[in-house]
């Protein structure tokens, strides 16, 4: 297979990756990238390229003394790619940042350089633990060209399929797997088509730059459209609970109380708690007892303690958890109850079909009778053809960036489809510790500062605080600096706690969809919220120097490293918050179609039709009518249980279709 840079690209991205880590890296270090790039969309890829010649040639040393980023000694190149990460102008910025984020994970992803931060490598092959027994999902094989009950990937369909069922759905995450699972017990002929694949524990190697590319849309590189907030969006069956965390957040009662006020949410504190009970009974969620809190998440409550905030241990869905701490890259020993483990097979059991390496490109007919036209994706990401769906129903469920694209490329829903996005983004701050942390082992985010939640209340304002221990090239991706300063924060990894200010934000982005047809997504926090997230990096550094931090690294390009509360004042007044100048993640997009009961402010009404079309329905985050300011697992698969009762009902009063 071609490699995705060419030669001259390559040795232009190794001299990227040595400046990034202040450290030589050799060709291999482009090797270890490869996998990553090779799922960026074309456009993508491309652009790249495109960074990588302008950083070689645009040197003052290419203009002045015909030398080049890659010809130019260590120091020299640190302090170009810093020139511009700290530009006024936007696109060097943006460059930089691009380039900071993969040199990084880059040189840290490799197994060579674990050894020099302290990190002992996975588990497999070397820790016995048992693999928990799955239900079988794979469905035998077609019968005459057509899938039976479970699932079947549409590289084993013949191109041109045609397949016919009263409900399809697109996408099997938290909200999709839900009302599949509704739908097949009450009899009804479901279809469920998927854009990834199936995973199983087998496929769970527990290194990051193999997983992402299997777990993650984009391989984990999709960004708002500038680039500046990363947004990690899962694929496969299963969603986005492959990768989640495990954490089962109930959503706020202050959130629902403002989406029934402003929103016409139809749903009471009764009929909605019912749901969030079946929710919790088929995840088997349970609390972290206190024994099992690992030293990241320790930390963080015994700043909290020091500082006289309110925390809590959440439940989770894991059985009988290992403590190995990849949940995040998908579990190696089927303990994490996601969708793919319970709502799924739940389906395939009430003889649900579900058609995987099947992205849905298009929505076509009409009221009543739809189809779904679906891409056949090849192993290598190839189209292999196309295989349609034909239904009476159609929900989408494909994510709050991919629902809104379907939408518009398939010429449906009002002027409210692909606004009101919320992104729920996320700071990283780092703070060196006393003790050993070791981060990345032991149950993630199994502690919760909810402090500062006065969205909890009034469904406005505040924040969260959740620990997340990463592996060391995600989290040199995340660590500010460049070279020696970037180096340093790295050897002192076994020792680093990590917590994000998870913002409940009120800023509204927008979905659109490029030449391409894929979702372009446009957002970057306001005033207002950019000042509720220093306010939230200003506490969450106060915590860690309460818990015995020796210093705090705070997640603005231009900050120092802070040691006590006088430097963190000083430090958080002079950073500049403009984009690509603080790094900021995004695993929870949301409220790209919102509910609303006012066709003019939703793009669907308050039960998940789609304005104008009886037919069409979503269940998943994209209806969210504001940002739920907590880890949406929970909400999202009670309503997709919610839509799929509506859907019910309707079909209940409506015959068939013609087959």
């Amino acid at each position: 297979m071609a490699r995705p840079l060419n030669e001259r690209e390559r040795r232009i991205f190794t001299a990227v990756a040595e400046a990034v880590a202040g450290a030589a890296a050799g060709p291999a270090v482009a090797d270890a990238i490869d996998p990553l790039i090779r799922r960026m969309p074309g456009a993508d890829r491309r652009l790249l390229g495109a960074l990588l010649v302008g950083l070689e040639y645009g040197s003052p040393s290419a203009l002045i003394r015909l030398k080049c980023f890659s010809d130019l000694a260590p120091p020299q190149r640190e302090a170009w790619l810093r020139s511009w990460a700290d530009s006024a102008l936007p696109l060097r910025r943006q460059g930089a940042a691009a380039l900071k984020a993969l040199g990084a994970l880059a040189y840290y992803g490799r197994e060579e350089a674990w050894a020099e931060v302290g990190y002992d490598g996975p588990w497999l092959g070397r820790v016995e633990v048992p693999v928990h027994d799955a239900p079988r999902l794979r469905a035998p094989h077609p019968a005459g060209g057509l899938p039976r009950p479970g699932v079947t990937s549409a590289r084993d369909l013949p191109a041109g399929t045609r397949l016919r069922a009263r409900v399809c759905i697109i996408g099997t995450g938290a909200g999709g797997a839900a009302a599949l699972a509704r739908l097949a017990a009450a009899g009804v002929d479901v279809i469920a088509v998927e854009a990834g694949g199936l995973f199983t524990a087998a496929d769970a190697t527990q290194r990051e730059l193999e997983m992402l590319p299997r777990l993650f849309r984009d391989a984990g590189l999709r960004t708002t459209a500038d680039k500046g907030i990363g947004i990690m969006q899962g694929t496969g069956v299963g969603g986005s609970t492959l990768h989640n965390t495990g954490l089962v957040y109930d959503p706020p009662p202050g959130i629902l109380d403002r989406w029934r006020e402003e929103h016409a949410f139809p749903y009471d504190d009764g009929s909605f708690a019912a749901l969030i009970r079946l929710v919790h009974e088929t995840l088997q969620a349970r609390p972290i007892p206190p024994s099992r809190v690992n030293a990241n998440n320790d930390a963080i409550r015994r700043g909290a303690d020091a500082m006289g905030w309110r925390w809590r241990r959440p439940d989770h869905n894991r059985d009988e958890c290992s403590g190995c701490g990849y949940c995040v890259l998908g579990c190696a020993y089927n303990r994490k109850k996601n969708a793919a483990l319970t709502w799924v097979p739940m389906a395939v059991a009430a003889g649900a079909r579900v058609v995987c390496d099947a992205p849905a490109v298009r929505i076509d007919g009409r009221t009543g009778a739809r189809r779904v036209l679906c891409r056949r994706v090849g192993a290598n990401g190839e189209d292999g053809g196309e295989v349609v769906v034909e239904a009476d129903t159609v929900v989408l469920s494909a994510g709050a960036l991919d629902t809104p694209a379907l939408l518009l490329r398939s010429g449906l829903g009002n002027d409210r489809v692909g606004r009101g996005m919320r992104l729920h983004p996320s700071a990283l701050v780092q703070a060196e510790m006393p003790e050993e942390v070791r981060g990345w082992r032991g149950l993630p985010q199994s502690v919760v500062v909810n402090e500062f939640a006065e969205f909890a209340v009034d469904g406005r304002g505040g924040f969260l605080f959740i620990a997340l221990g990463l592996w060391p090239g995600t989290m040199a991706a995340s660590t500010s600096g460049l070279g020696a300063s970037h180096r340093a924060i790295m050897r002192r990894l076994t020792h680093l706690a990590s917590c994000g200010v998870l913002l409940h934000d009120e800023t509204e982005g927008r979905v659109t969809t490029g030449r391409d047809g894929r979702p372009v997504a446009r957002y970057w926090p306001d005033r207002r919220d950019m000042d509720e997230l220093r306010r939230g990096v200003r506490a969450l550094g106060r915590l860690f120097l309460a818990a015995g931090a020796r210093i705090v690294h705070l997640p603005y390009n231009d900050a120092p490293p802070v040691a006590d509360e006088a430097g963190l004042d000083s430090a958080l007044e002079g950073v500049r918050d403009d984009v690509h100048r603080i790094p900021l993640a995004s695993v929870h997009p949301q409220g790209s179609c919102p509910l609303d009961g006012r066709r003019s402010h939703g793009a669907c009404d308050p039960e998940g039709r789609l304005w104008g079309d009886t037919g069409v329905y979503i269940a998943d985050t994209s209806i969210f009518p504001t940002s739920v300011g907590v880890p949406p697992q929970v909400t999202t698969m009670a309503l997709g249980l919610a839509v799929a009762d509506r859907i019910l009902e309707g079909l209940r009063a409506s015959p068939p279709g013609p087959a």
